[in-house]
């Protein structure tokens, strides 16, 4: 049986949890890949209510007792963690830290918290889903290993595919995304996402269906909630997006791979690097612009010279390589062999069964 025994703390807030990442760890647990598993929700049990220093005594009185040698932490900012709590933890038991960062981080705009900081400081490998300024953040503190790892998605939200339902189309391109119009500095390319959504309502007109706050307009339908968003993807021919972010390379949201997961031609923001992680034959059904312009026009010629019946084909094609590239279970095994196969990919992949109910706190 392997020796591992993985405590988890979830990025998790109040009214969402984890369920994939739970699900996942309980699967391998269950099939015996681990040895052992403990989760700790730091940051939920602060939003809702706890003392911080409390809750953080909490959580190193279970390192002391449960005796992890694998410790995964994702996005830590309102962990108030410091390097004085990190120290004990470590003193506590003999682990290897592995720190997950789900968020786009770039100085000065968005600089990194402070509790990222002292996490980063101290973990033995950080994930993080941009090559450039993302990865320097965590270089100039003096990460050890600092590696890419793009987002993925649930299998647990995005559940079977199935062409048979892609039929039902009512709408040409939909695009899943909140419209920013900040006081000051915003995110990058704030602009360019609203000049992007304005050209495809132009074009498009309510043949677009657009979800997510503050638009209004031709095909705005209002906010969507996130676990709705595989459904959503289904009702169009493509799904469409504007990054924030657009310079920083090989990065993607989660837009990406839900998407393609969900059977549908997607149309992006072109990032460098892309030429490197997605193969020449994923043109068929990953669309690439680097300007708005250029993406709508892109858009608007796939609509016009696809039929239907390719329309179906490239959204298998799709859905393929999501699910050889892109599912959230594959990745924590991923990251949980950083240093080496302590769990077997392909046994792993025979123990995902996302009807198993994730571990709740324990």
């Amino acid at each position: 049986m392997n020796q591992l025994r993985v405590l988890y703390i979830p990025n998790e807030r109040p009214h969402f949890s984890q369920v994939s990442y739970r699900r996942t760890l309980t699967n391998l647990r269950d099939s015996r890949l681990i040895a052992d598993l403990s989760v700790f929700s730091l940051q939920l049990r602060i939003l809702n209510g706890g003392e911080p220093e409390e809750e953080i005594e909490a959580l190193i009185r279970r390192v002391a007792d449960f005796k992890p040698n694998v410790v995964l932490i994702q996005k830590p900012a309102l962990t108030s963690l410091r390097a004085g709590h990190l120290s004990r933890l470590r003193a506590c038991a003999e682990f290897k830290l592995i720190y997950h960062e789900g968020d786009p981080y770039a100085w000065p705009l968005h600089s990194l918290p402070r509790a990222s900081r002292h996490v980063a400081r101290f973990a033995d490998v950080i994930y993080t889903m941009g090559s450039g300024e993302f990865a320097n953040n965590f270089k100039r503190l003096g990460a050890r290993d600092v590696r890419y790892l793009p987002w993925g998605f649930a299998p647990d939200y995005v559940g079977e595919f199935t062409p048979a339902t892609l039929q039902m189309k009512t709408h040409d391109v939909v695009v899943i995304a909140n419209r920013l119009t900040p006081r000051f500095r915003g995110l990058p390319n704030w602009r360019d996402r609203i000049h992007f959504v304005e050209l495809l309502q132009s074009r498009f007109g309510d043949r677009l269906g657009l979800y997510g706050k503050n638009w209004s307009g031709p095909g705005a339908l209002g906010p969507a909630d996130f676990y709705s968003q595989s459904e959503i993807v289904k009702t169009g021919w493509i799904t469409a997006n504007w990054d924030h972010f657009a310079k920083e390379p090989k990065y993607f949201s989660d837009r990406l791979p839900i998407a393609l997961a969900a059977g549908s031609v997607h149309a992006t923001t072109y990032h460098p690097g892309y030429e490197d992680i997605f193969p020449e034959q994923t043109r068929d059904f990953l669309i690439w612009g680097k300007s708005p312009e250029a993406l709508v026009d892109l858009i608007s010629q796939k609509i016009e010279n696809t039929t239907k019946s390719d329309f179906l084909a490239l959204a298998q094609q799709a859905n393929l390589f999501a699910e050889s590239n892109f599912r959230i279970d594959r990745q924590a095994v991923s990251m949980i062999n950083f240093d080496g196969i302590h769990i077997n990919p392909i046994a792993a992949d025979s123990a995902w069964d996302i009807s198993v109910a994730p571990v709740s706190e324990i």
